[in-house]
């Protein structure tokens, strides 16, 4: 198995392909944060607007996978675009693969592009009881807001199986 430093000197950080939605997908299954909902299981269709689109991004970790020519995603974050800000709806990083700074550099090349493109701010949602998160943006200069209270109901899980 390989150390940490060795592992943060592999990974690198892209744009996400289509290619990459399998692995995206299979990753996300089982994340209570993502699928939180009964019945909901994440599919390729719900990521396919976040490449290469006008108003989304997503970017991954990949390291070389066991075919030569392949890669294996690691992590992933994906990126809403407004007028003024950011929303980062989905950010995970793969089991095993934790801790070893992905999460930071995809929120860096997140930070860059918005830094580019003149955005105001980030926005992220996190669960309250994610303290792990909260804790890493907190280190990141991500400020918890006191005000905002986010709601949800559902009206139908139709097709979402």
């Amino acid at each position: 198995m390989k150390s940490g430093y060795e592992r943060r000197a592999i990974f690198k950080i892209r744009e996400a392909r289509r290619g990459d939605l399998a692995e995206i997908v299979k990753m996300s299954a089982g994340v209570k944060e993502i699928e939180n909902y009964p019945g909901q299981r994440m599919r390729a269709d719900d990521f396919i607007h976040f490449l290469g689109g006008k108003d989304a991004a997503m970017f991954v970790a990949v390291v070389p996978g066991k075919a030569r020519a392949r890669v294996e995603v690691v992590g992933y974050v994906t990126v809403y675009r407004s007028e003024n800000y950011f929303y980062l709806p989905y950010a995970v990083t793969k089991k095993g693969w934790r801790r070893h700074g992905i999460g930071g550099a995809l929120l860096s090349a997140v930070e860059r592009l918005a830094k580019e493109e003149e955005v105001e701010y980030i926005l992220m949602s996190v669960y309250a009881y994610n303290k792990t998160v909260g804790t890493f943006l907190k280190a990141r200069g991500y400020v918890a807001s006191r005000r905002l209270i986010q709601f949800s109901k559902i009206i139908t899980a139709k097709g979402r199986k």
